[in-house]
């Protein structure tokens, strides 16, 4: 597990020319753990050398949970775009196996309302990787740290970090430690907060529940969801828990359309389906210009489970 300090992009210098990836299809859907091909954002990779690569990546301008808003792509598709990278990458630059179970335990991203706009069309983009860091603990567990920065006509668009744990079936089982017998299902789903409030259209789409104390919600997990449950999990994925982070900020900062600038979160446990689980949040600074800096925390079992830092316009 690594510390809350933010993920500071190594990236070099890169030399072939980006327009030799192609944008025509996406990746194979196996290849980033997605079962919905519409879900897949990576069009196509190279490597530059042994720890640097290309990847190309395209962001529709509709989607059914990360969609433009003020003519601004959502700043979460940086977090989807760097969980994909680390996915494909792990399984054809590093040879992971297909089976093997990735862990997220930390992703951070910088960008900024002109980075994040919205054209006529979806946007293309060429993400300059670097893997940081890509060593087997044994044979059954590899750690990978990838530093990105995506860029968009040329342009850097934003910055971004993430760590991951790729690990054999045997080995997650064990760490787990669930028992294949029980027959509990997951938690009730508590009643949401109002849609528009945290803007989205419907409750399907809510990730907080009506609050159970100051600045404080329960998590709502539901397990049908076909963006944040894309595939059947055993624990609460995520993507959920940032979703549910930039949904606190809306509320806070009361604008359903504020952006995430700015994220670092440290994950140091799994959050269960089959207990209640809360999301924490508090409001570090606040500035004229609608910017917040937040402070936020998922806990269950009285435990803290992620925390980390947003930054939010609106």
């Amino acid at each position: 597990m690594t510390s809350e300090a933010t993920l500071t992009p190594t990236i070099r210098p890169v030399g072939p020319d980006p327009t030799s990836l192609s944008f025509s299809t996406v990746v194979p859907r196996h290849l980033v753990h997605r079962r919905a091909v519409a879900e897949v954002l990576l069009t196509d990779w190279m490597r530059l050398d042994g720890d640097t690569f290309l990847c190309g990546a395209q962001w529709p301008r509709s989607h059914m949970l990360y969609r433009v808003r003020q003519g601004q792509h959502d700043a979460v598709f940086l977090a989807e775009t760097l969980r994909q990278i680390g996915i494909l990458l792990s399984h054809e630059a590093f040879d992971v196996p297909r089976d093997h179970k990735f862990m997220i335990d930390q992703i951070a991203w910088s960008t900024t309302h002109a980075g994040l706009a919205a054209g006529d069309g979806p946007a293309d983009l060429v993400v300059r990787v670097t893997v940081a860091q890509a060593r087997r603990r044994t044979r059954t567990a590899m750690g990978l740290r990838v530093d990105v920065e995506f860029v968009r006509d040329g342009v850097v668009i934003a910055t971004a970090g993430g760590v991951t744990r790729c690990l054999a079936p045997g080995v997650y089982d064990r760490l787990r430690g669930l028992d294949p017998d029980s027959s509990r299902g997951p938690v009730a789903v508590a009643p949401p907060v109002e849609p528009s409030s945290v803007g989205v259209h419907t409750a399907d789409e809510v990730t907080l529940g009506e609050a159970v104390g100051e600045s404080e919600w329960p998590l709502r997990a539901l397990v049908e969801h076909p963006v944040l449950f894309d595939h059947p999990l055993d624990h609460i994925p995520g993507m959920l828990i940032l979703e549910a982070a930039r949904q606190s900020g809306r509320l806070l900062l009361g604008r359903p359309d504020a952006q995430v600038l700015g994220c670092d979160l440290s994950f140091s446990r799994f959050i269960e389906l089959d207990r209640p689980s809360t999301l924490r949040a508090t409001v570090v600074r606040r500035t004229a210009d609608n910017t917040m800096t937040l402070r936020v925390e998922a806990l269950q079992d009285g435990e803290t489970a992620v925390a980390g830092v947003l930054e939010m316009s609106g």
